[in-house]
C-alpha cells in the first residue's frame, strides 16, 4: 500500500505492514483445564513388575594390589625390562615420553611413583630443567617405540604426554 500526502511542496510518504501475534492455526475456543488432585492420584500403570524382577550376582575378585598384571597390554612387548642387566653402557639420540612438567615437587614426585607402579618400568626419571621438573619414561632408540609408550600412558590417564628428543642411556 503507497500512501502519497502533498502538503505545501513536501511529499510524505507511508508503507505499512501488519502482522498478525497469534496463530492462524490457534483455537480461541480452546482454553486449558486445570488438572485435579484425582487425575494427578491415579497410577498411569497398574502393571506389577516383582514377579519378573531378576538378581543378578556378579563376583568380584577383591583388588589386592593397585598394580596392572604384566599381560595388560596384549600385543605389545612386555613392559617388565630386564632387570638383571641394568648398566649403563654409553649413550646416544634417542627419545623418551615426558608426562608431567610442574613446578611443584611434590606433584612430580608422586606422578614419577605412580608410573613407576602402573607401568614397571624401571626408567622412570624426574629431571629439573629450571624452573620446571619433568617427569620422563624410557630410553628408546626409535621413536615408534616412545610413541606406542606415550599411548598406553595416555589410557591410562596421563593425557598429556608427548615424546620429546633428548639423549638416552644404552643398558647392557
Amino acid at each position: 500500500m503507497k500512501l502519497t500526502l502533498t502538503f505545501i511542496g513536501l511529499n510524505l510518504i507511508i508503507f505499512g505492514c501488519s502482522a498478525s501475534t497469534g496463530s492462524r492455526y490457534e483455537s480461541k475456543e480452546e482454553v486449558k483445564k486445570p488438572t485435579t488432585s484425582e487425575e494427578n492420584k491415579k497410577p498411569l500403570e497398574d502393571f506389577d513388575i516383582t514377579p519378573y524382577e531378576t538378581n543378578i550376582e556378579i563376583d568380584v575378585p577383591p583388588l589386592t594390589s593397585d598394580k596392572l598384571p604384566p599381560d595388560v597390554w596384549y600385543g605389545y612387548e612386555s613392559a617388565t625390562p630386564d632387570s638383571s642387566s641394568n648398566i649403563i653402557i654409553g649413550t646416544t639420540d634417542g627419545y623418551r615420553v615426558q608426562v608431567i612438567s610442574t613446578d611443584d615437587i611434590d606433584e612430580a614426585n608422586r606422578i614419577r611413583s605412580e608410573l613407576y607402579e602402573k607401568t614397571l618400568r624401571k626408567e622412570v626419571y624426574g629431571i629439573f630443567e629450571p624452573p620446571f621438573y619433568k617427569v620422563k619414561v624410557g630410553d628408546f632408540t626409535s621413536k615408534s617405540e616412545a610413541e606406542n609408550l606415550r599411548f598406553k600412558l595416555n589410557q591410562l590417564g596421563f593425557t598429556e604426554s608427548k615424546v620429546v628428543q633428548e639423549t638416552v642411556n644404552i643398558f647392557n
